[in-house]
């Protein structure tokens, strides 16, 4: 049986982690399973699609992947299958695969609408992690391809999130904030491999702003309460504090648009 990883927005105070898990075992018995969260923000499918693309490369090449953070569940939302490699990848069409779906060096995805395979499941239509998901990760861990459970899309016709990719500007770049850590740092929709000058000219958060911001390369490199930007370990961009919050200084939440300043001169790079 290939291992199931989960991820959502459930929280652990209700019973629903549970019952995905007793369903997975009852339907994919001996399948290891493992909970990349559940403390997703409530619909905060930035920062799903971020916990997502920054944990696949660590799992094992034949995961599968029940991504559940679905504002629209019940609906005639489409549910989506990814095939990267040997993994795979479940969730509903909202932008959730975005971010791992541009990874560079990713082999090229399959991707597959499970709309129709899903109408064979559905004991209610609040709770599709449980009752669709679930069985469709159960077959695909028991060796079925994902190919043969619904027709192809194109990358074309899965949706797409403007947070989910940097825009160039004038002298600066338009990233957005997928995730606020438990220390406070910020991580932004910028990816390792994205080229900055040895300096950056400064941050803004609103029009006709800059606030003062450092390139470092380690957290302890900048001065109390200072911001800098550094590359974190999950391969893309942070603004961050020196044992400080740079969240709650600058008043950042996931979703926020953050404008990062080129040095006058420098032109933008790698988005």
């Amino acid at each position: 049986m290939r291992p199931i990883a989960l991820l959502t927005d459930f929280g652990l105070t209700d019973p629903y982690v549970g019952q995905m898990h007793a369903a997975l075992m009852r339907l994919a018995p001996g399948a290891p399973l493992i909970d990349i969260s559940h403390q997703v923000e409530p619909f905060g499918t930035a920062q799903a699609a971020f916990f997502l693309a920054a944990s696949a490369p660590y799992f094992p090449r034949d995961t599968v992947f029940v991504c559940v953070v679905d504002p629209r569940v019940g609906t005639s939302r489409r549910l989506l299958g990814a095939q990267a490699g040997s993994q795979s990848f479940l969730a509903p069409d909202g932008g959730l695969l975005d971010l791992l779906l541009d990874t560079p060096g990713l082999p090229e995805a399959h991707i597959v609408d499970l709309s129709d395979a899903a109408s064979d499941y559905g004991l209610s239509a609040t709770f599709h992690g449980r009752d669709v998901f679930a069985p469709l990760a159960a077959r695909l861990s028991a060796g079925e391809a994902l190919e043969t459970l619904g027709p192809p899309l194109s990358r074309e016709a899965v949706m797409r999130q403007t947070w989910a990719k940097p825009q160039a500007e004038d002298g600066a770049v338009l990233a957005h904030v997928l995730h606020v850590d438990h220390f406070g740092n910020c991580v932004l929709s910028l990816r390792q491999g994205f080229l900055f000058a040895d300096a950056v000219a400064g941050l803004s958060l609103a029009p006709g702003e800059k606030l003062p911001l450092r390139r470092v390369r380690a957290y302890a490199e900048l001065g109390p309460g200072e911001p800098g930007l550094l590359l974190g370990s999950q391969g893309f961009y942070e603004l961050a504090a020196y044992q400080d919050s740079v969240a709650m200084r600058l008043t950042l939440s996931p979703g926020d648009p953050v404008r990062i300043l080129y040095p006058k001169g420098m032109e933008r790079q790698d988005l």
